[in-house]
């Protein structure tokens, strides 16, 4: 179920795209957690990561959706021929899926974003969303300055129960680092060896009763007598990115791969929240040159119209007379 979905390659493309440092992973349901038109969102995702350069940066973006949507997806998304883009079946790339069907696909994609290095080569990967918005040009240097991926924070205090579950999962204390602060959400880069190691550490004592995707997914089985206990209850609320950000500082690997977003030497941000409440959202600032936010998230759970949104933005989208959305 992983054919390539390619542009016209020459040998210079190949040539480039071997040395790239990045690759994306977006997990994608044509119908999103709040039955809304995910696929749909994507064309904006997409048209403005085309308009922006994403595919100067990006050596390929891999889609993982579920296994009956393959097809779909895989047509609708021949209308970007600027990127390497592969769509994959979650149970394809991730087979533990496939026995834990109760798990809600929120739950499934938060896996699927630290499962990546078993699709991806590259060193790092960009996590998407269908809602999220390119705003400014997209260069590695911007992305990860001095070969070292930006990591934006947020405090902690904002989602405390996801730092406490993740440190009981990871069997360590919740106030290492900076207790105030933790890796915010998704868009994130994420380095493919400390994903691998995240994995490791929640597999830890396991006695080969599965894998890190198993116990991650036995914690939220309802038919479970053990999921309406205290324990299952100190556990349920992990994130991808608390589990990611606590293991790389368990395992003193964060300084190594990261350096910090919105700082002087780094003024650059992942992610900015101009674009909430929608209704007061001024696209204007959000796009400006001299700004410092790379995405913006309109998220689906808003159910705001596409159309809406893309009228909305579109003016500050270079090229957007010739980018229609299709």
């Amino acid at each position: 179920m992983g054919n390539i979905i390619v542009p016209a390659s020459n040998t210079l493309r190949e040539d480039v795209t071997a040395l790239m440092l990045l690759s994306a992973i977006l997990p994608l349901s044509i119908r999103g957690s709040y039955d809304v038109d995910d696929l749909g969102r994507t064309n904006i995702l997409f048209t403005t990561l085309r308009a922006f350069g994403a595919d100067q940066v990006l050596k390929e973006i891999l889609i993982v959706c579920p296994p009956d949507e393959v097809s779909v997806i895989r047509e609708q998304v021949k209308k970007w021929p600027e990127f390497i883009i592969r769509v994959v079946s979650e149970e394809d790339m991730v087979p533990e899926l496939a026995n834990h069907r109760q798990v809600r696909g929120w739950r499934k994609q938060q896996m699927i974003k630290l499962a990546a290095p078993r699709e991806l080569s590259t060193p790092y990967y960009l996590t998407l969303d269908a809602d999220a918005i390119c705003l400014r040009p997209l260069t590695e240097s911007l992305l990860i300055p001095d070969g070292k991926a930006l990591l934006q924070y947020e405090k902690r205090a904002l989602h405390p129960r996801w730092w406490k579950s993740s440190s009981r999962i990871l069997k360590m204390s919740d106030h290492v680092g900076d207790p105030e602060v933790g890796m915010t959400v998704t868009p994130a880069i994420m380095a493919s060896d400390i994903s691998e190691a995240t994995g490791e550490e929640i597999a830890a004592n396991l006695r080969g009763k599965g894998s890190w995707v198993d116990k991650l997914c036995r914690l939220h089985n309802p038919r479970s007598p053990s999921n309406w206990t205290f324990y299952r209850h100190l556990r349920g609320r992990w994130t991808e990115y608390s589990l990611y950000y606590f293991c790389a500082l368990k395992r003193n690997m964060l300084d190594k791969y990261h350096v910090t977003a919105g700082t002087e030497t780094h003024p650059q941000l992942l992610l900015i929240h101009d674009s909430h409440p929608f209704e007061q959202w001024v696209p204007e600032q959000s796009f400006a040159p001299n700004g410092q936010g790379l995405f913006c998230v309109v998220n689906s759970s808003m159910r705001f119209d596409i159309e809406n949104t893309w009228q909305k933005i579109a003016p500050f989208v270079p090229g957007a007379s010739d980018l229609k959305m299709p």
